[in-house]
């Protein structure tokens, strides 16, 4: 009887423990020399980025229209003062150091791509000189729509989330035309879609 009545609790607690999350992790990132090392450190979602400053001078910035952002600044940060980052989005970040930007660059690449389509449902209309296509995205991303013909012309969106988009050119001078729509998501995977139509 006593056996039993230990048992039970003992149960609970063993599926309790399996079916907690596994624990956040701590990585690290010495700046120095004028790089960031390593370059990419993938993490999973929800684990901590630990920029070690072994040189003066330096930040970690993160580029614009990510979907997760971050800046150590001011604009330099001193030797032996680390600066951390918690991750909890999924998706590929990539950062810099502001005063050599043009050459420091680190990635960040948090958990794995779970969606497989970035986009569904492309569907291009046109109505007299005006072109629109519209789309279904499965997940955030950024959206492009160029066209190559009589008007050469380019739209963009920024990211935007999951959900039903469209993209518009109007104006279009007559004659023959091909369409390309490129979808960025924020695991920089590219999807492209292309179509042609005729402006009468």
């Amino acid at each position: 009887m006593r056996s039993r009545r230990l048992l039970l609790p003992l149960t609970v607690a063993l599926g309790l423990a399996s079916a907690s999350p596994a624990m956040a992790a701590d990585w690290s990132v010495d700046v120095s020399n004028y790089k960031f090392d390593p370059g990419t450190r993938s993490i999973d979602v929800g684990d901590t980025v630990i920029w070690n400053f072994l040189a003066d001078g330096h930040t970690t910035t993160a580029l614009a229209g990510q979907a997760d952002r971050w800046n150590s600044g001011p604009s330099t940060n001193f030797a032996g003062t680390p600066y951390q980052k918690t991750f909890n989005t999924p998706g590929r970040f990539q950062y810099v150091c502001i005063p050599h930007r043009t050459f420091m660059k680190g990635t960040i690449v948090v958990g794995k791509d779970a969606v497989r389509d970035t986009v569904d449902r492309v569907k291009r209309e046109l109505r007299g000189d005006d072109v629109k296509v519209t789309f279904e995205l499965n997940e955030a991303a950024t959206a492009t729509y160029k066209i190559k013909g009589p008007s050469r012309r380019t739209v963009k969106e920024g990211r935007v989330k999951a959900g039903r988009h469209s993209l518009r050119l109007k104006n279009l001078e007559a004659g023959s035309y091909r369409g390309t729509l490129t979808l960025v998501d924020d695991f920089d995977k590219k999807t492209v879609v292309r179509n042609r139509f005729v402006v009468p």
